[in-house]
């Protein structure tokens, strides 16, 4: 249980926005000559986007925690 719930910690918004942009694509795809298909897709995207900034930050900063503390030279 406490391994579902670090991965959850871990991925659970990751999770949440890939269903969320998932179901707004379905939606787009199913709004045929309707003006509000274009926004949908948009969305849908900009959702895509928002994980992978997520991913990226998440590994940024994962780099900086596993770098070796710089030593202060002694004049």
């Amino acid at each position: 249980m406490t391994r579902f719930l670090e991965f959850f910690m871990n991925y659970g918004l990751v999770a949440a926005i890939l269903v969320w942009a998932g179901a707004v694509g379905l939606m787009a795809y199913h709004l045929t000559d309707s003006p509000w298909r274009w926004a949908f897709i948009a969305l849908s995207v900009g959702g895509l986007a928002t994980v992978a900034v997520i991913l990226w930050i998440r590994k940024y900063v994962n780099a900086l925690n596993n770098k070796p503390p710089q030593q202060e030279s002694k004049p």
